[in-house]
């Protein structure tokens, strides 16, 4: 066989593979076809089903529904219609008032120009009747509790306007309208030295003497920092059950006059001091939002007794300031006054 001849049954040869590979890819490509139909047939088929099982949920949920509004119509046209009136737009923004279970009215007096001064022989009179009512005792006020007569207020005038600032003291008393002595707040020189040196700040205390109980009641100042949060007094006592209670005089700041909050462990206000604005003498509104402790004689006096020492507060703070610095710059010795000396003794060892 020539070389012309084998090449010519080579290309008929490769025409007749590519005929058949081309009819492969033929057969290929239809198959392709049918199974993307298949599939897309398939797809279709579920989507219809899909459909038609969401409509049929859909109208269960609406009948459902339906069934539901209707049931409930007839129960509202069971029921028997109440009309709730509606408050007027004023009601609904006034605060909740609190309720004053006790109102006490604690007026100190700023001249002698009042007729319980009035007369030679009063001072005689009262300390005939009561040894509290020393020679150097000043009328100073009164007191009113839900406009009854209380009492009245005396200063120990002498003891308050001496030149020395170390022998300079502050003893309030109050007396009933007839003259009898109550209890008095007295403040403690040694220990408003003391605590004033720790805390670096005028830190005033007192005690609270009353006429029928052998306890004392101490009121201290706290150190409160920062300063311009205002000022902070605690105090407690046992009430006649041997019950503990424990408050806290708290300055209420940003406002005209003198004004406290006192409030108990849980931090509820349980009272009010107002101070009057304005009012040159001093004059505090005593409101005691509590029922229990507005029978308590012992609060009431001690927030009575409180109230009297805040008019001379800004001159305590200065004396004991001045006191301190006295004590700093020289080698002075302090020496209290015999009536303070036995606030500091041993009760234990007496009643051995």
């Amino acid at each position: 066989m020539s070389w012309e001849e084998k090449k010519q049954t080579d290309s008929e040869e490769t025409k007749e593979i590519e005929e058949i590979i081309e009819e492969v890819k033929e057969k290929d490509i239809l198959q392709d076809k049918e199974e993307e139909e298949h599939t897309r047939a398939l797809i279709q088929e579920k989507e219809e089903r899909e459909k038609e099982e969401g409509l049929y949920e859909e109208l269960q949920m609406e009948e459902k529904e339906e069934e539901q509004q209707i049931e409930e119509e007839e129960e509202k046209k069971e029921e028997p219609t109440t009309v709730v009136p509606e408050k007027p737009p004023e009601e609904e923004e006034k605060k909740v008032e609190e309720i004053v279970y006790k109102l006490i009215d604690v007026d100190l007096w700023r001249t002698k120009m009042h007729k319980e001064e009035w007369g030679i022989r009063l001072d005689a009179q009262r300390a005939q009747k009561d040894r509290q009512w020393t020679k150097d005792m000043d009328l100073l006020g009164q007191i009113k509790i839900d406009n009854e007569p209380y009492g009245f207020l005396g200063i120990r005038e002498r003891l308050w306007k001496s030149q020395d600032p170390l022998e300079r003291r502050f003893v309030m008393k109050i007396f009933s309208p007839s003259g009898y002595w109550r209890c008095s707040i007295e403040r403690l020189q040694g220990e408003s030295l003391a605590v004033s040196h720790a805390t670096k700040e005028s830190c005033p205390v007192y005690v609270c003497i009353f006429k029928h109980t052998r306890n004392l009641y101490r009121i201290k100042r706290l150190a409160h920092y920062p300063r311009f949060q205002g000022e902070v007094f605690g105090f407690s006592y046992l009430d006649e059950n041997d019950i503990f209670h424990s408050f806290m005089i708290d300055d209420k700041r940003l406002t005209f006059g003198s004004d406290w909050m006192i409030k108990d462990i849980h931090n509820n206000i349980i009272a009010r001091i107002n101070g009057k604005f304005m009012n040159l003498g001093g004059r505090f509104k005593i409101s005691i939002l509590d029922p229990i402790l507005a029978k308590d004689k012992t609060f009431i006096n001690i927030l009575t007794l409180f109230s009297t020492t805040l008019r001379f507060h800004k001159d305590i703070k200065k004396n004991i300031k001045k006191s301190i610095k006295i004590l700093r710059d020289s080698d002075i010795e302090v020496k209290l006054d015999d009536s303070e000396t036995n606030l500091y003794l041993n009760p234990r060892k007496l009643s051995i």
